[in-house]
């Protein structure tokens, strides 16, 4: 159990509560047999525009809860205000209830979940699919996995918009699945002079959770480490090297900071300008750092060849080894523009000791180029290397693109195809990459449909590249499945850095679901809800040429799963996903698999900072929840089929973040093959 778990637990047995047992009813008075206090309580208050009371009769089975707007209003009734329900973090839980409306057509009905931390902090409330107007009895679920550190959790039937009487009736809270058991963190053994309040120290933590534990630098107490990190300011204690080299040669994962590792071998490291971190320019800065000389899992994500952005703030200096120090067995991988060693490994008998400055480097954050990637040498020396990120140095026009696209198909031409799809806005042309059989499950994995949110759609070239190089045989079979990628679905909006389509759409406004009672917001302020708005929806469902390329695609039979990527810069509104609306009874319990498979194998890989986060954190899937009754083109695509929308750190001026982007993009495109496996038959009949 890892320590937030752990804090969750013992918040819930300070409660004096027992976590929730599998299967059981956690809701009193279900069925509102009695009086509706005191298990329910009235969140909102009995006023002029609404009421709320139980009704003897009227239920499925007898009595129910009524919930009244005489006029247009938000009205709530809730259990689990009084930290009664405890569920434990991890769990699948889900709230469902039956339903029966007479509201008009402006209002709609729905049950939600509240998981909250033990000051009341809200850490997740997914909704479920809306009720609109009238209706018979229907039954309404919302599921969420509870996450981390959650003290208690409540449940809502609630009511919004409209006017009329809404019934519920045997409401259900119960674990459909208890936490499933995570591998523990591998142990990381920590030899340092520094403060626990050292920044670089925390980041560490941060990534490492509380795998990473201080040690002697003493042979026995590395005993049962998986991997050692080494950061000193100071002076290294004598006993430091041998310690870590007799830890390596019994198959020890070392990292060290290039100060300490060439203190341990007696000499002082040097400092070396990599380039101007602080130039206006974003192509000058992000040359500032360590061209590649060898291929490794340390530097993976990069070519032989190309610059890996990584220097000190601000004087775009790092330590690199002083000229003339040998070392028998040393491999340099990097090194700085003067030639000097800056990302160096010594095989040591079964393992090895990589090195290179960290200390200099200032936090991961989305703007930082020069430490965008700061702890990936860690991550990577200690065990979990970036396995799919592929780093493009600039961001290709759309043409660009489109070549890349097709010499991907050249290279590969007895897997990949390129197919012109249709037209775009504009002058553009709309092309995808395809693979597998025909005929076959057809798997629709597109990008970008707001233009700014591309670097997902490298992510796809990435993916495609790898599957046809048979790196991904362990999740994707081409005998048994077709995949089609557009990884650029919004070419004029790509081009100009923007969201909107050139006739200013949002084109994931354009599906057909409810398409009509959408009101978005006049955001540009010139009085109208129109064109080049943040979510203008168009004239029409489908009335732009590149959502009727979109449309003839799901339309066909063989469609059976789609993901559709999309980023933002802001960690509240990436770093996670959304089950669309309209699909299938199973997807969500297969989309949690995809963050679970996910999550399992980028844990310790990946951290950076996004703009609305105080300090770095562990970049993962965190959040999983169901969409609304929105026109998301998914929710137009996956009718009673599978699919998954993810948000991820996306939206950046230039391509420095790729690695990280392709690879976590990767990661989440393998998880869905494995989650969403084709059908043993096929066609369904």
């Amino acid at each position: 159990m890892n320590t937030v778990k752990a804090l969750g637990a013992l918040a819930l047995l300070a409660a004096g509560v027992a976590p929730a047992a599998d299967g059981t009813n956690l809701l009193k008075n279900a069925g509102f047999e009695s009086a509706l206090e005191p298990a329910w309580e009235r969140r909102t208050p009995d006023d002029a525009q609404r009421k709320t009371f139980r009704a003897e009769a009227g239920g499925r089975s007898g009595g129910a809860a009524v919930l009244e707007n005489l006029a247009p209003a938000y009205t709530r009734l809730r259990q689990g205000q009084d930290r009664s329900i405890a569920v434990a973090p991890g769990s699948l839980l889900e709230l469902s209830a039956w339903v029966r409306s007479e509201l008009d057509t402006n209002g709609a009905a729905m049950v939600q979940i509240y998981c909250l931390g033990d000051k009341g902090e809200i850490l997740a409330q997914p909704t479920s699919a809306p009720i609109r107007g009238a209706c018979d009895w229907t039954r309404r679920r919302v599921r969420t996995q509870v996450p981390d550190g959650t003290a208690y959790v409540m449940a809502y039937l609630q009511i919004r918009d409209g006017a009329g009487k809404v019934w519920f009736d045997d409401a259900e809270l119960a674990v459909k699945r208890p936490p499933q058991k995570q591998e523990p963190r591998p142990a990381i053994a920590l030899l340092t002079d520094l403060p626990e309040t050292n920044a670089v120290l925390l980041r560490a933590r941060t990534l490492f959770g509380d795998g990473l534990k201080r040690a002697a630098p003493e042979p026995a107490a590395l005993q049962g480490s998986a991997g050692a990190l080494a950061l000193y300011e100071g002076s290294v204690p004598p006993a430091l090297g041998p310690a870590l080299e007799a830890f390596a040669r019994g198959g020890g994962r070392v990292f060290m900071d290039m100060r300490a590792f060439a203190r341990s071998r007696g000499a002082e490291a040097a400092a070396a300008s990599v380039g101007d971190v602080k130039s206006p320019s974003l192509a000058t800065r992000m040359q500032a750092g360590l061209r590649v000389l060898r291929a490794s899992d340390v530097t993976a994500g990069f070519a032989v060849g190309q610059i890996m952005p990584r220097a000190g703030w601000p004087d775009g200096k790092l330590f690199v080894l002083p000229p003339g120090l040998a070392i028998p067995g040393l491999e340099v991988l990097a090194v700085a523009p003067g030639g000097e060693a800056g990302l160096v490994r010594l095989a040591v008998g079964a393992g090895s000791i990589t090195a290179c400055d960290l200390l200099s480097l200032r936090e991961p954050h989305c703007r930082n180029v020069d430490a965008y990637c700061a702890f990936t040498p860690v991550s990577a020396a200690l065990g979990n290397p970036v396995r799919f990120g592929h780093y493009y140095p600039r961001r290709l026009n759309y043409d660009g693109v489109v070549e890349e696209m097709k010499r991907l198909a050249a290279v590969h031409p007895a897997v990949i195809r390129v197919e012109e799809e249709g037209p775009a806005s504009e002058p553009y042309r709309l092309w995808s990459l395809n693979l597998g059989k025909p005929g076959a499950p057809l798997y629709f994995l597109y990008a970008a449909a707001h233009g700014s949110e591309w670097e997902p759609g490298y992510g796809l070239m990435t993916f495609a590249r790898l599957v046809a190089e048979g790196k991904m045989r362990d999740a994707v079979d081409l005998e048994k499945v077709q995949i089609k990628i557009i990884p650029l679905l919004n070419p004029s909006g790509y081009e100009r850095m923007r969201r909107q389509n050139a006739q200013g759409v949002d084109l994931n406004r354009q599906g057909d679901l409810n398409w009509e009672r959408f009101a978005g917001k006049d955001s540009n302020k010139d009085g109208l809800y129109g064109p080049h708005d943040y979510d203008w929806k168009g004239t029409a469902p489908f009335s732009e040429p590149e959502t009727q390329v979109y449309r003839k695609i799901v339309g066909r039979p063989e469609l059976y799963c789609l993901l559709d990527y999309h980023g933002n810069s802001g960690a509240r509104d990436n770093k996670l996903g959304f089950t669309p609306f309209t699909g299938h009874p199973d997807n969500e319990l297969m989309a949690l698999e995809v963050q679970r498979i996910a999550n399992a194998r980028l844990r310790g890989r990946h951290l950076l900072r996004q703009s609305d986060e105080e300090a770095p954190s562990p970049y993962l899937l965190d959040v999983l929840r169901p969409d609304g009754d929105r026109p998301m083109l998914i929710n137009s695509g996956a009718r009673d089929r599978f699919g998954l929308l993810i948000e991820l750190t996306a939206g950046y001026p230039e391509s420095y973040g790729t690695v990280l982007q392709t690879d976590v993009t990767c990661e989440l495109c393998r998880a869905l093959f494995l989650a969403y496996p084709p059908p043993a038959k096929w066609p369904r009949e």
